[in-house]
């Protein structure tokens, strides 16, 4: 299991965002179409099948994570390791979510760019359903608050409070 940091925040352009990686040198590691399937009983913990298309390979996986609803932009969750999903497991996957007595909740469709720099990572995300610009900048919280930091002008001119 894994503590992720990351600071989330919905934006009216990504645009700034891309410049900003691009200018302070963060390479692009990923680029692909995402399908994700929110689960959900009512619990702190979600469950989570997201599918990846990377050019025409599709790769789906399961994992869960802390339901963090909090308001702050810095979100601490556990996050589970990934179990990919094949032919062979995806009955136990259903049953899994069935046992667990999830229930479908929400689905999202968005284009994912991810930039990496050391340990510092930006995920990028245009949503087409429900139509929205999200950008996430995860890794150590020492070095994420510093890059948050550094990017407060652009994100006071390009969030969207909720």
């Amino acid at each position: 299991m894994n503590e992720e940091y990351e600071y989330s925040f919905k934006v009216k352009s990504v645009n700034d965002f891309i410049k900003y990686c691009e200018e302070n040198h963060y390479k692009i590691v990923e680029e692909y179409k995402q399908v994700r399937t929110l689960y959900k009983n009512g619990g702190k913990v979600m469950a989570r099948i997201t599918t990846n298309t990377y050019n025409d390979k599709k790769v789906s996986i399961l994992n869960f994570k802390d339901d963090n609803l909090n308001s702050s932009p810095l979100k601490i969750s556990r996050e589970s390791e990934d179990l990919v999903i094949t032919k062979e497991n995806k009955k136990f996957v259903d049953s899994l979510i069935q046992i667990l007595d999830l229930t479908n909740i929400k689905i999202f469709k968005r284009k994912r760019i991810v930039f990496k720099k050391k340990n510092v990572v930006f995920e990028i995300d245009k949503y087409i359903s429900p139509r929205m610009n999200v950008v996430a900048i995860e890794g150590k919280k020492e070095e994420i608050d510093q890059v948050y930091s550094s990017l407060e002008s652009i994100i006071l001119k390009n969030k969207i409070d909720e």
